[in-house]
């Protein structure tokens, strides 16, 4: 019998089915060490991960491409072209970046309107090429909706925050090209400007929608996506952004980037295709994207791998993309619900506002004409003016619309429709929308009252941050010590237990800490201060002896009171010590149950962040600790963490006043 040699990777499988073909491929690579303003858009993880666009130049017609993810085949992802048609490619892959950012334009509606033109200019291409581009851009968009797409245990969702373990058949969006005749009376203003012949309606897919909705995407700048000629070059940059995360090196195996992009993973002809993957890590260092990249060939190129270098600026970058887009998304008031989304506890007051707030973006007549009336009379003589007005009023909204055509007739400005351009991209009426809003401000009934009582708690809140921080300003080093010595004495007080594990936990988080015990006890320590105050005001009546005698009097308690902890203190560490050689002889007669594989998995709320942390580090207790504290700041920042683990896949999120998740289970 032949041995299977490690790096061995099976040849592409083609079966011939008659008109059509099926070519398989394997991204399993799990035998085999790895790690793992305006233009920003949601790009789905599915889309980054998996080869969804073909990067070969010799696509066949009817041929079919099934990936697999593991030996068995029992996880793939079959790519369906609709008959006499190629799956997707380069073309399709661009059309596709320029209509999420067209999305992202449209308030990230699930169904938005657009042009061939609107897809041209959001890709890029000149206006005086775009005659040429029309046929093209039209089938792009048919094999977009047409082809359709097999998962099995294989796509990402994150309403279930995993692998959906089922077979899911979806194609990306649906389109519907709509003429004039063709177009019901909500959507014939679309056609006000006469050179427009043809809208196209567009609808993402559940799936994918899902997660660009949610929280399972990665956000990258579309216009340094499109402006990558080759699409090589653009899938190796997606790909390792979503490896890294922030890391400043990672290290991947050629084999992985080649099955993942995918390119040609033919074994006699490795060393040229790894070629190809180092010419876009060329571009890619030109255009500053990574700091640098290294080839280790090892023995063989099948066993090769790619290092990958980064600086601070590339992190500073990507997480500036994550806020300035969650900023904008935050802006907006998004319509999409289900049932994997909490709704407030009036299910019918939450369905009436959303329904509120899609018929104030409905464009009718009705309101064009109240609008008109609200300009000055020369509005009226602008042709162009009524399809501004519509297209603002389905981006922001009819009453939005209001305040700012009153602003206009106050500014009393000669070029109406660009001045109402320039006003609603630019927020230039923000200050007189805000004074109009605040003098109609309508009575306050019981129920704004508790809102405005939440409001005041929160005022009260961030105030009392405000004289902590003031107050840690004013104090010593030493009363510095003191109150963290007496917010850690508090922390295992609420903790019930003291051990190694606790300490870490406060070390990684004990400025927080320290400022919520402060919230807690600052009445205490600014009656101290005051003290204190009153001592050196009335220093000046009271005999300067009777003052030092007092001093005198006040350190010798405190100096007892110092005495009275170090000695609490050595009796803890020797309790300590003593728990140390009880956990000792525990860990020698239970070394065989350490060798269990972790198979964990928790749900619960947690009063506070810290709380969670002191749970992951208890749970994670043997693990490498240098690892697990890396784990533990990332948490602190992004709230969100998913990775390797030694021998384990781990899934921690943290959710304020929600239900966190901690996720352990064994490598396969």
């Amino acid at each position: 019998m032949k041995k299977v040699k490690r790096f061995d990777i099976p040849m592409n499988q083609v079966i011939d089915t008659g008109p059509s073909e099926i070519v398989e491929k394997f991204l399993d690579v799990s035998e085999i060490e790895n790690e793992k303003s305006h233009s920003l858009v949601r790009i789905d993880i599915n889309m980054i991960e998996y080869p969804l666009f073909t990067k070969s130049t010799s696509k066949k017609k009817n041929q079919i491409i099934r990936y697999f993810f593991n030996r068995s085949k029992e996880a793939y992802i079959q790519v369906n072209p609709t008959s006499g048609d190629y799956i997707p490619g380069e073309l399709e892959e661009r059309v596709f970046i320029a209509l999420l950012k067209i999305m992202r334009d449209k308030r990230y509606h699930n169904t938005f309107y657009t042009t061939i033109s609107e897809i041209l200019t959001s890709m890029g291409i000149a206006q005086e090429s775009f005659k040429g581009f029309y046929g093209r851009i039209s089938k792009a968009l048919i094999r977009l909706s047409q082809t359709s797409y097999t998962f099995k245990n294989s796509l990402y969702s994150n309403k279930i925050k995993g692998i959906i373990e089922e077979q899911i058949n979806t194609n990306i969006m649906n389109i519907h090209m709509i003429s004039l005749k063709q177009a019901q009376e909500s959507e014939k203003e679309l056609f006000t400007d006469r050179r427009i012949k043809e809208v196209i309606k567009v609808s993402i897919s559940e799936h994918f929608y899902d997660n660009i909705i949610r929280k399972g995407y990665l956000v990258y700048d579309s216009q340094l996506l499109l402006s990558m000629d080759n699409p090589i070059t653009r899938a190796l940059y997606m790909l390792i952004n979503k490896l890294r995360f922030n890391r400043m090196y990672i290290k991947v195996l050629s084999i992985n980037l080649i099955k993942r992009i995918p390119l040609s993973e033919n074994i006699q002809k490795i060393g040229r295709t790894i070629k190809v993957i180092e010419k876009s890590c060329q571009e890619l260092k030109k255009m500053s994207l990574i700091a640098d990249y290294a080839i280790i060939k090892n023995s063989k190129w099948i066993e090769s791998e790619f290092e990958f270098y980064f600086n601070e600026s590339h992190n500073e970058l990507k997480q500036s993309y994550f806020y300035d887009d969650k900023n904008h998304f935050d802006n907006l008031l998004i319509t999409h619900t289900d049932s994997g989304v909490d709704l407030p506890n009036d299910g019918n007051k939450h369905f009436e506002a959303v329904k509120a707030e899609t018929v104030d973006r409905i464009p009718t007549n009705e309101k064009l004409e109240e609008i008109l009336k609200i300009l000055p009379s020369k509005a009226r003589e602008l042709k162009t003016l009524p399809k501004v007005i519509k297209d603002g009023i389905r981006q922001y909204g009819f009453e939005h619309i209001k305040l700012v055509s009153e602003y206009i007739k106050v500014q009393k400005v000669s070029n109406i429709r660009s001045y109402m351009i320039q006003a609603l991209s630019k927020g230039w009426a923000e200050d007189y929308i805000q004074q109009k809003k605040k003098n109609t401000a309508p009575k306050v009934n019981n129920e704004d009252l508790k809102l405005m009582n939440l409001d005041i708690e929160v005022a009260k809140s961030l105030e009392n941050g405000l004289e902590i921080e003031k107050f840690l300003t004013r104090i010593t080093l030493e009363e510095k010590e003191k109150i963290e010595k007496e917010a850690y004495k508090d922390y295992i007080k609420m903790c019930g237990v003291e051990g190694k594990i606790q300490k870490m936990a406060f070390t990684a988080a004990k400025d927080k800490i320290v400022k919520d015990y402060l919230d807690k006890n600052l009445k205490k320590y600014t009656i101290e201060e005051d003290k204190k105050e009153s001592i050196v005001l009335e220093s000046s009546v009271i005999d300067e002896k009777e003052v030092l005698n007092e001093i005198n009097t006040t350190q010798t308690s405190i100096n007892n009171y110092i005495q009275e902890i170090e000695i609490i203190e050595e009796k803890i560490d020797t309790i300590q010590v003593a728990k140390k050689e009880i956990k000792s002889i525990i860990e020698i007669n239970t070394a065989d149950v350490a060798n269990i594989d972790k198979n964990i998995e928790v749900k619960k709320i947690y009063k506070n962040m810290s709380m969670f942390q002191l749970d992951i580090l208890d749970i994670l207790e043997g693990e490498n600790i240098k690892e697990v504290n890396k784990i533990i700041r990332l948490l602190g920042i992004t709230k969100f963490f998913e990775g390797e683990l030694g021998n384990l896949h781990v899934i921690l999120e943290y959710n304020e006043d929600e239900e966190s998740l901690i996720k352990i289970k064994p490598l396969k």
